[in-house]
């Protein structure tokens, strides 16, 4: 980079999602200025010397808030973990394209170091006895013919601090000790044991023999490079000991990491491993392969242009005596070119970048193709196809969460541990049985609600929400859930179900699940969309959640959306979500003069609604002055990420999100009790502001016994048209004209005056439900956490499989491309051509088509 870049570091807080993608919880610790391009190494070393930190101990682990422009032109953040050297091009990548100063955000986590996988004989001088009873060193003979066998001793080595070398043997033989000591020789890895898996000895040419790499260096275990600590490895003749052994020493082996080049000796714990390693390496040197043996136990590929004399080259097999692959033959000299740098690659399938981004997507499986292909882009620089990005995804989301099939034969015994760890959760199945045995069934819907939930509901405002959202994975179908709001107006989870689709049976279900399961109060507040399987539902008695049991309202952006699709007109649609929102019946009939005056006919429509289920005027006070399904927020604080994922899946990250969620609010409240308040943030802002109007209000007496009052407000600032109005409040009924105080349980405005004119603490007035004590006993009950699997106790139940009809076909799903805050589609109300880019017409009826 050519300008410097702050890295603000960030640590001892925690990542929280907000609406806007990821940020912290804290402020920056440190600000480093960096003034060029970085590789990992060097961008860690940095930012552990400028916090103290010593990597020999601490292992610092790095999360890059990384910044994607979505279609409105804001700015969304996700998660972006740095492990190498591409994620640092892919960071300072993104910040060179943003339009926002040089500055990387970046989430900072230490943990210790696991020091016990390097090996002694790198750390260590050697210390040699040749005399005395306590040998130091000792030769065993490994072969099963004896002293006269061919093969070479072992040599058995043992380290004691506390022993000082003793002089009594000849040169040959020290330096003999030495270097098999500094150089790592695999035990037992003869020509036997490679000629099991490995026959083709023809394939093999000179340059296979010749270790050409200076045995001063080591890799370890680890992977790491290592410099001999002894000195006697500088005074070495190396002629000496190369001719003295029997076998050809390998300069460098080790089991690979990320950081590793490609050489002779390297191991692989899998065939997978090995693989995404000679990809990810031809990848960063834009080269080709072609594979030309692949079996369980061998993988040999060699250079696309074989053909045309690049000898490049590399064989690996599974090796008995460690049980891991090891290149066995490699020729690392590409001599060919290509005429142009493609655009894409090969190598870089699928499979290979689904491994890439799995961490991306654990964190956020929703993540979006666009988000994921610039991911990839930075990273290696080829503009891969999307639809090779939306296969990764998939694939990363099955690494990542399981099988979906296995996800349904888990899912029973998923939530029977979770009914034992959390008492008061309630599960409800419907199922079918397949093939006419009771052993084997298929899922039709399953129910949950957890005990912390149902138990938290009684201290919750009657107010139930209900709403359903798509599933996106490899099968189809509808997530339905209830939730309610908590005192402090927050979202409260409370009940979820997977059903196939929502039809009047599967609401009917679900609601009749909820009033036996989950509470069983009167007078609820039931707000929906206005779906007709749920208005039949509400309707059916034997599911009670007719009156007076509950009482039934819409969604009032919903029902705005229904009109839209009728009118297509913006303007009346926002006029109709005014109308709703008023409290008073005079305003409203105001709305509704103006909608007749824009368009006459457009009345009529609402004259099959109920006006108590679409208006706050009419409502009489059932819906907390609540006018729509918070469905949005529900998803960005619970089920964030869900709608991707295989069905125990799903249920797994609902119940941690709820997790999560009751810890966040309990800090919220133990912060309100160390404040000393008695009710919650929401409510004294509610009446603050409410206190600031009423101190310009006239307050007259006309009922002192049955506490009537009228109430006169005062101009509006400038605006003389407002203001001026009288209202009657009425202290013993509760209730005042302007209906504020009946739709949310907290005094009106006028309400204060009247109780600062007659010395009346307001506060009394308040809704208990708003009060800091019920908002703590939402979140007092706990959720318990889920022991290892190996821990779960037998459930007998039969095996759950998927449903075949909802099997999703393949290929990315059809969306509308233009959408209002719900997904309801929206025209721009104009025709543009395709082939001329001009208005007023279409392809097929463009002037400038080609007639044939």
């Amino acid at each position: 980079m050519g300008s410097d870049t702050t890295v603000l570091c960030y640590m001892n807080g925690e990542i929280i999602d907000r609406p806007n993608g990821v940020c912290y919880s804290c402020p920056p610790k440190k600000a480093i200025l960096i003034s060029n391009m970085k590789t990992y190494d060097e961008l860690e070393t940095k930012i552990c010397h400028a916090l103290s930190i010593d990597r020999t101990c601490i292992k610092l682990r790095m999360i890059f808030r990384y910044p994607i422009c979505v279609a409105n032109g804001s700015i969304n953040y996700v998660q972006v973990p740095i492990g190498d050297d591409g994620d640092v091009r892919v960071m300072f990548n993104a910040v060179t394209q943003s339009s926002a100063p040089s500055t990387i955000e970046m989430y900072l986590e230490t943990s210790p170091r696991d020091h016990q996988s390097v090996s002694i004989s790198y750390t260590r001088p050697m210390h040699v006895e040749v005399a005395g009873p306590s040998m130091q060193m000792k030769e065993e003979n490994t072969s099963p013919m004896g002293s006269n066998s061919a093969t070479s001793p072992r040599i058995v080595h043992s380290y004691d601090d506390n022993v000082e070398p003793k002089i009594g043997m000849n040169l040959n033989e020290s330096v003999m000790m030495a270097a098999k000591n500094f150089v790592d020789i695999p035990a037992g890895n003869d020509d036997a044991d490679v000629k099991l898996f490995d026959e083709d000895e023809d394939y093999e040419d000179d340059e296979d023999n010749v270790d050409t790499d200076p045995p001063t260096k080591e890799v370890t275990s680890l992977g790491g490079e290592h410099e001999v600590s002894s000195p006697m490895s500088k005074e070495l003749n190396w002629d000496a000991i190369n001719a003295g052994s029997a076998k050809t020493l390998t300069a460098r082996s080790g089991l690979w990491s990320e950081s590793n080049d490609l050489f002779k000796g390297l191991r692989f714990k899998s065939k997978t491993d090995l693989q995404y390693a000679v990809k990810r390496h031809l990848i960063h040197k834009n080269q080709q392969l072609i594979v030309t043996e692949s079996e369980p136990n061998l993988w040999a590929v060699k250079c696309r242009k074989w053909n045309e004399g690049c000898k490049w080259r590399l064989r690996a097999c599974r090796l008995k005596t460690h049980n891991m692959f090891e290149i066995t033959k490699y020729t690392n000299s590409h001599t060919c070119v290509y005429p142009k740098l493609s655009q894409d690659h090969s190598q870089l399938d699928s499979t290979l970048i689904a491994r890439e981004i799995q961490n991306v997507v654990q964190r956020d499986p929703n993540i979006s193709i666009a988000a994921l292909h610039q991911i990839v882009k930075g990273k290696f620089g080829y503009d891969v196809h999307y639809r090779k990005v939306w296969e990764a995804r998939k694939k990363a989301i099955e690494r990542v969460f399981g099988d979906w099939d296995e996800s349904y034969h888990l899912l029973p015994k998923w939530m029977n541990i979770l009914k034992i760890t959390n008492p008061g959760t309630k599960v409800d199945w419907k199922t079918s049985t397949l093939g006419g045995s009771h052993d084997n069934v298929r899922l039709i819907r399953v129910f949950w609600a957890f005990g912390a939930s149902i138990e938290g509901f009684k201290h919750c405002r009657p107010l139930i929400q209900i709403d359903a959202i798509f599933l996106y994975g490899k099968y189809k179908g509808k997530l339905l859930i209830a939730m309610s709001m908590d005192a402090n107006d927050n979202i409260f989870p409370l009940a979820f179900a997977v059903v196939e689709e929502e039809s009047v049976d599967s609401w009917s279900w679900f609601l009749t699940a909820i009033r036996t399961h989950v509470t069983q109060r009167e007078g609820i507040c039931l707000i929906s969309n206005c779906h007709v399987g749920i208005d039949e539902a509400v309707k059916d008695p034997r599911v009670g959640w007719n009156p007076p049991h509950a009482h039934h309202r819409y969604c009032l952006r919903h029902v705005a959306d229904n009109f839209y699709e009728k009118y297509n007109n913006k303007v009346l649609k926002d006029l109709v979500y005014k109308a709703g929102c008023q409290h008073q019946s005079r305003k409203f009939q105001r709305c509704i003069e103006e909608l007749k005056r824009l368009e006459d006919k457009c009345v009529g429509w609402f004259t099959r609604l109920d006006m108590k289920k679409w208006t706050q005027a009419y409502d009489e006070g059932y819906r907390y002055g609540l006018m729509t399904t918070n469905v949005d927020e529900c998803i960005n604080k619970v089920l964030k990420g869900a709608q991707m994922l295989p069905i125990t899946a799903v249920v797994r990250m609902i119940f941690y999100h709820c997790v999560d969620y009751y810890e966040i609010r309990r800090a919220e409240i133990q912060a309100q009790i160390v404040n000393r308040d008695k009710y919650t943030a929401y409510a004294i802002n509610k009446v603050a502001n409410y206190e600031a109007k009423a101190s310009g209000h006239t307050v007259a007496i006309f009922d002192k016994r049955n506490e009537v009052f009228e109430v006169t407000t005062n101009v509006h600032g400038s605006h003389i048209n407002k203001g001026k109005n009288k209202q009657i409040v009425k202290l013993k009924e509760r209730t005042c004209t302007c209906n504020k105080w009946q739709s949310f349980g907290i005094p009106c405005s006028h309400v204060l005056a009247v109780c600062t004119y007659a010395k009346i603490d307001g506060w009394e007035l308040v809704d208990k439900y708003y009060k800091l004590d019920a908002y703590e006993s939402c979140y007092t009950p706990q959720f318990n956490p889920i022991p290892h699997e190996a821990y779960w106790p037998t459930f007998d139940f039969p095996v759950v499989h998927s449903n075949p009809t909802l099997l999703r076909r393949k290929g990315r799903p059809r969306l509308p491309t233009t959408r209002n805050e719900i997904g309801q589609r929206e025209s721009s109300g104009k025709i543009w051509c395709g082939i001329c880019k001009q208005e007023g017409h279409n392809r097929r009826k463009c002037p400038s088509k080609v007639k044939r």
